[in-house]
């Protein structure tokens, strides 16, 4: 199967009425995708500029602007560090190399914006995901019991850019 090409853009690069269309495709593919204890509030707040949180968004580059959301993912930035909140693609778009476009997208522009480390929680149990990680070249690097909820371990999960990690 050929990889799906994409667009990744900023919500904060749109207008309002554009920015809050893609957040509530995001709210519906994070509700499916995510336990509701871990699902993630995507609401208009995040749209206003928040100075170190960004959101970014994918959406196949071979349909027209109005295309369905394939992938987003959410990072903080604080100093040299970036904590990467969430990296999600939609069920029906795994498997097509979404997940690899949008995480050398974030390393490359984080990497531009002088980020020397960015940090991750996964859960040990998202084998996909952490094999995706392990690909960019982060490193497994603590697990805490019941992070998640009861029974799910959390593994944090560094990828050093520029030496700059603890």
């Amino acid at each position: 199967m050929k990889d799906i090409e994409l667009n990744i853009s900023d919500i904060h690069s749109l207008g309002r009425d554009q920015a809050f269309e893609i957040l509530n495709q995001i709210s519906r593919v994070e509700k499916k995708t995510f336990p509701a204890n871990e699902a993630f509030s995507f609401c208009e707040e995040l749209w206003r500029k928040k100075p170190n949180t960004k959101v970014l968004y994918a959406t196949s580059a071979a349909s027209d602007i109005r295309s369905p959301l394939v992938a987003y993912a959410v990072y903080v930035r604080q100093k040299g560090i970036a904590l990467l909140h969430k990296i999600c693609v939609a069920e029906s778009y795994r498997q097509q190399g979404a997940g690899k476009q949008l995480m050398s997208y974030i390393k490359q522009r984080l990497q531009r914006e002088g980020c020397q480390c960015i940090q991750l929680w996964v859960d040990k149990a998202r084998i996909a995901a952490r094999g995706l990680y392990i690909k960019f070249g982060f490193e497994e690097r603590e697990e805490i019991a019941n992070y998640y909820a009861p029974g799910r371990t959390g593994i944090k999960m560094i990828l050093n850019i520029d030496n700059g990690c603890p």
